[in-house]
């Protein structure tokens, strides 16, 4: 039995067969369950000999989608709930997300021999797998031998597996999780035939659609309890009661709406862990174990000639979530002492929780190095000062973003838009390499755009002698402006699928001050604005 502190009051999270027997069940205050004679000998503080089995009760699910695991402990064993005792009288253990978190990890790599494509379900405290199976069911000779398989591979590690396969992720996690046939003794899978999800989905309650509590709780106030009885309701009324997640997850489980799997990342190959003798909050320590874990990520990759692009450090407290530190790169290096420099920023700004009984050191993104000939000699040819200026800047970006996060050192892009204020965009340098776009330029056949572009812009008195000419003058702030000569109109305009269409006509201005200014009229009520100006 497994117990976690909820709004200042100690709570039973989950609970074995043999708990359930006792009366003791998922949300029940420790009081209650102190004041069963059974369930005291084991109480925290009585019993110091009762050890947890590794892993949790968690749902497998695999695709065409979906298989269900159900909690990691010796064969044979009875189970409700997340986690197993091997005790026949249930032990009184603290309730570990990480632990868990940790132990599915795990599983979704062992679940690669059945599935490239794997996940891990996305919620705060997962229990499933997500594993997408499509096409490869004749592999393993047809879904039901496949679902065998996956069961019975599950059964040789201590788990009991509950395998469901459907069309869609959605149908697959609701019959894996609520379907009433896992009750017989002999089920152990079931296989959604093609094209019958939504008559599977029928008779299952609505939670099985995994929608917000607050839609569950609102849904039953009005008496629909099951997915046959939300079908019968008009579609159209559903998004505005209910919001949009209700019809997402709806479309999504019928196989109306698609849903990735997001693959789960395999454990990096370039990594080093450190557990201290006892949990420890000093930071001189975590610094100095840190500066060693990451000399021995760098000496792993200049074996392999990559560098780090991003590293990835976590630091494990006693029942308390974990502190991850993540450092982006310009470039992949190998300077331990530059990437140690960059942990260190991240570092002043954590406040420990709780002492750290665990550090983890990861190279999650890596790159080939990049090797550049030194030169014998100072040649003066400039190409010198430009590899050193390159380095430079490549230091600079790396501790600005560690410093400021990733997303706050950015450049601008061009892109492909008519209206000027929305031809570009910014985007953060430390993208990743693969990610990084290629440079693009304007057009060499549009007229000179300005130097300095208004966020927004200003309108102004001007007078011109034809309507639909250039001004003659035109009046900023206080002081007015003579124009000499123009170079025009470049007309822009944009499609009627933007909404309000944007007109106008923009000329380049120079005054008799030699000052040059980027205006333009509004072609629909012929009123000036600056937008720019040439510096």
């Amino acid at each position: 039995m497994l117990h976690e502190t909820r709004r200042g009051v100690a709570e039973v999270v989950a609970c074995s067969a043999e708990a359930t027997v006792l009366g003791i069940s998922p949300g029940m205050p420790l009081a209650e369950v102190a004041a069963i004679p059974s369930a005291t000998s084991n109480f925290p503080g009585e019993q110091g000999s009762a050890k947890r089995v590794q892993g949790s009760g968690f749902r497998v699910q695999t695709g065409k989608f979906t298989a269900n695991a159900h909690g990691q402990r010796p064969v044979g064993e009875q189970l409700v709930g997340k986690t197993p005792m091997a005790t026949p009288q249930p032990a009184i253990l603290p309730y570990d997300p990480p632990a868990d978190r940790e132990a599915l990890e795990t599983l979704a790599e062992r679940c690669g021999r059945f599935s490239p494509m794997v996940a891990m379900e996305d919620a705060a405290t997962p229990d499933s797998l997500l594993l997408d199976v499509t096409g490869l069911a004749h592999l393993f000779g047809g879904e039901i031998s496949l679902a065998e398989k996956i069961v019975e591979d599950f059964h040789c590690n201590g788990l009991i597996a509950r395998v469901a396969i459907a069309d869609t992720i959605g149908t697959a996690w609701a019959v894996a999780h609520f379907s009433s046939s896992w009750g017989r003794p002999s089920s152990s899978f079931l296989v959604v035939p093609p094209g019958e999800s939504l008559a599977a989905l029928r008779p299952l309650p609505i939670e099985a659609l995994r929608l917000p509590e607050k839609v569950v709780d609102l849904l039953h106030q009005l008496g629909v309890d099951r997915i046959e009885q939300l079908e019968a309701l008009p579609r159209r009324e559903l998004s505005s009661r209910f919001g949009p997640e209700l019809l997402r997850r709806w479309d999504q489980a019928i196989g109306r709406l698609a849903e990735p799997v997001p693959a789960h990342q395999p454990t990096p190959e370039f990594r080093a862990d450190w557990s201290p003798p006892q949990p420890t909050a000093r930071k001189e320590t975590i610094e100095a174990a840190l500066e060693q874990l990451i000399r021995q990520v760098v000496a792993t990759l200049i074996r392999s000639d990559r560098g780090v692009v991003r590293l990835e450090c976590r630091l494990d407290g006693s029942g308390a979530l974990p502190e991850d530190l993540t450092v982006g790169l310009f470039e992949p290096s190998v300077s331990a002492k530059h990437l140690f420099q960059l942990v260190q920023l991240h570092l002043e700004r954590v406040r420990l929780r709780a002492p750290v009984s665990a550090v983890h050191v990861a190279a999650a993104v890596t790159a080939p190095l990049i090797h550049r000939q030194q030169a014998m000699f100072f040649c003066g040819d400039g190409n010198d000062s430009s590899r050193q200026r390159s380095r430079q800047l490549a230091a600079l970006v790396d501790r600005l973003s560690s410093r400021l996060g990733r997303r706050a050192v950015v450049r601008a892009r061009i892109v492909s838009d008519a209206q000027p204020e929305l031809a570009w965009q910014r985007d953060p340098l430390l993208q990743g390499l693969r990610r990084r776009r290629r440079r693009k330029s304007l057009p060499a056949d549009l007229p000179p755009r300005p130097l300095r572009l208004l966020r927004r812009p200003i309108a102004l008195p001007a007078t011109s002698i034809v309507p639909d000419g250039p001004p003659l003058r035109f009046h900023l702030g206080r002081h007015e402006h003579e124009v000499t000569h123009t170079w025009g109109p470049e007309r822009i305009e944009t499609g009627w699928w933007r909404g309000r269409t944007v007109g106008r006509d923009y000329y380049r201005i120079e005054t008799a001050t030699g000052r040059r200014f980027w205006l333009f009229r509004r072609l629909r009520d012929g009123r000036w604005f600056l937008h720019g100006t040439y510096e």
